[in-house]
Formats: C-alpha cells, sequence, structure tokens
C-alpha cells in the first residue's frame, strides 16, 4: 500500500521547507486530497516525491557539480591506496 505525506511531512521527510513543497505542487508535483481527522489535506505519494526531487537534483548544475567533485575525490582517494 502506498504511503502518503502532507506538505509538512514531505518537508520534513526531504529536509526541505514547506514553501518548497508547495512550489513543486504548483510546477506540476502531483497530489491528493486526503480527509484526516475531519480535515482536508494535500498529500502526495512517497514515491512520487522522491522521483520528483531526484529528478530535480539531476536538473541542478550545481548538484551535478557537487557529484563530480566527490567522485573525483573518491578516484583519488582510491588510487591512493594502492600497493605500493
Amino acid at each position: 500500500m502506498a504511503e502518503y505525506l502532507s506538505y509538512r511531512e514531505s518537508a520534513k521527510f526531504l529536509g526541505k521547507s514547506v514553501v518548497t513543497i508547495k512550489r513543486w505542487r504548483r510546477n506540476g508535483m502531483p497530489m491528493l486530497w486526503e480527509v484526516r481527522d475531519g480535515q482536508r489535506y494535500r498529500v502526495v505519494e512517497k514515491q512520487v516525491l522522491q522521483a520528483w526531487w531526484r529528478q530535480r537534483l539531476a536538473a541542478d548544475p550545481v548538484w551535478r557539480h557537487v557529484l563530480r567533485r566527490r567522485i573525483a575525490e573518491r578516484e583519488d582517494a582510491s588510487g591512493d591506496e594502492g600497493p605500493r
């Protein structure tokens, strides 16, 4: 069964602000309405949220630079540990 997260739960899960999650919804992230304790809440399926987040990371040039740097650092570290 799918797990659904509210704005606040989504923000906490990703370490982002509620404003960011709301902006993603305005930009097309699919969300549903759910009734909890008589109140209507916007919710997003956890897998959809993770896929949206990964898509944003892949498109972010700053994050791409960070990943390239981390990969280069790992390659340098593994090269230094070889037999002498």
